[in-house]
């Protein structure tokens, strides 16, 4: 089976505190007559946690922002592959209006939710959610295509300009674009990036989008990486320790110094050397899920390929 026949959908297992502990959204398909966790199709183009939050909404009415990253299932649907992505989803806002998708929700503690469960392979993603830890998003996210440093160069624009001044391509401004669902999908509200052009923009949608400011970091750029490596890594060590969810814009020259310093700063579980691999395309990042209660500890870490 070709990959482009594969059905992706996202969603969240969306939690609440009740009056005796934490609850568990499940939503009530008429036209399937099951029970399960909301989640949908990912439309073309759309970034996969845009995506799950989109669903979460549109058949809840809820707002919500994602945590861990729970086990994906793979099942077939009508003859093809059908990869549904699910995150922890913490409850923010929202009331539920029943619609042609949902007729009825449920909020149950993790028994009951068990029990009301239609399908068995739910059960295993409710499971991971119960027992996913609160967490604090790092996200490491390499700038959006730009363009090329010798067409810069040569061009009219760029003999007068330095390197810095390099802009990104209109593919770079539609990534940089795409980005804003899928940072406000973590809720991040620390922007970081180098104060290189490419790297402003990239995260400048989201940050006009949320109305934050963007703090320039520029021990981070190209320049200042080349000359004071030290320096990039003493700023990267003290990010990793913020109590925000926090994202950091840097470039791909500069994305192993990042990576060695967190690998061996964080301490992890069921994290692989390649979780730290610094190969990221353009506009694509890795997430740090650092357990809130501890720092140093991530307890997951995702990647998202442009």
């Amino acid at each position: 089976m070709a990959a482009t026949e594969k059905i992706v959908a996202a969603g969240a297992v969306v939690t609440r505190m009740g009056i005796s502990g934490t609850e568990y959204l499940l939503v009530h398909r008429g036209y399937r007559s099951d029970w399960t966790f909301p989640k949908g199709k990912v439309d073309p183009g759309e970034h996969v946690l845009t995506a799950a939050i989109r669903e979460v909404r549109e058949e809840t009415g809820y707002a919500v922002e994602l945590g861990v990253p729970l086990p994906t299932q793979t099942y077939k649907v009508e003859g093809k592959l059908k990869d549904s992505h699910y995150w922890v989803g913490k409850l923010l806002s929202g009331e539920f209006v029943p619609n042609d998708e949902v007729d009825e929700i449920a909020w149950l503690p993790l028994d009951q939710a068990m029990k009301k469960l239609t399908y068995e392979h739910d059960q295993d993603v409710l499971i991971a959610a119960a027992e996913a830890r609160p967490t604090i998003p790092f996200v490491i996210l390499r700038h959006t295509q730009s363009v090329k440093r010798v067409e810069w160069l040569l061009s009219s624009d760029g003999l007068a300009e330095v390197d810095a001044s390099r802009p990104l391509t209109a593919v770079g401004r539609m990534q940089a674009s795409s980005l804003i669902g899928a940072l406000a999908a973590y809720g991040i509200n620390a922007l970081h990036s180098s104060d290189s052009r490419r790297c402003r923009d990239t995260v400048g949608p989201y940050a006009t989008s949320r109305g934050l400011a963007i703090t320039l970091e520029q021990t981070v750029s190209e320049e200042r990486h080349k000359d004071a490596p030290e320096n990039a890594k003493a700023r990267v060590l003290e990010l990793a320790k913020s109590n925000l969810p926090t994202v950091l814009c840097t470039h791909r020259p500069v994305i192993p110094t990042v990576m060695d310093v967190l690998s061996s700063s964080f301490s992890s579980e069921n994290v692989g050397a390649k979780d730290f691999d610094p190969a990221l395309t353009p506009g694509s990042m890795v997430v740090f899920h650092k357990d809130a209660s501890d720092l140093s500890r991530v307890i997951s870490i995702e990647r998202h390929l442009h």
